[in-house]
């Protein structure tokens, strides 16, 4: 498992809670928005670790055609899967697909959170420069 990987498995993971932590507070359907989350973050690690390991061998091997098809199938279905759960979650209620889409996005809102902390020069872990 990569650095990158690791970075984002364990920063995903704090968000994670702290949202868990959220919603209990919350008095709308707890269960359902939950699940949505679960899904959600999963769902986008697992795509973020599909392409990564594309990626790397991509780099690695001659056969690019094939891994080009084979990386541009993996995000396909992984948007097509996120996108089913976000149709899904919508049926619970509005709270429901907005956990939904906190979890399809968490890959998207860590490096955010990530990059102004850089910016801002609270955290020095110089993402980007180590990435393998």
């Amino acid at each position: 498992m990569s650095n990158i990987l690791k970075f984002f498995i364990k920063r995903v993971c704090i968000l994670y809670i702290l949202i868990i932590i959220v919603f209990f507070f919350s008095k709308y359907q707890k269960i359902p928005m939950i699940i949505a989350l679960t899904l959600g973050s999963f769902f986008s690690l697992l795509r973020f670790w599909l392409l990564e390991s594309m990626i790397k061998y991509l780099s690695k091997n001659s056969n690019k055609t094939f891994a080009i098809v084979i990386s541009l199938m993996f995000y396909v279905f992984g948007l097509i899967i996120i996108g089913i759960i976000v149709v899904l979650s919508l049926n619970f209620g509005i709270y429901t697909f907005i956990a939904a889409l906190i979890g399809s996005l968490s890959i998207v809102i860590v490096t955010i959170i990530n990059a102004i902390t850089e910016a801002l020069g609270i955290t020095k872990n110089q993402f980007g420069e180590k990435v393998i």
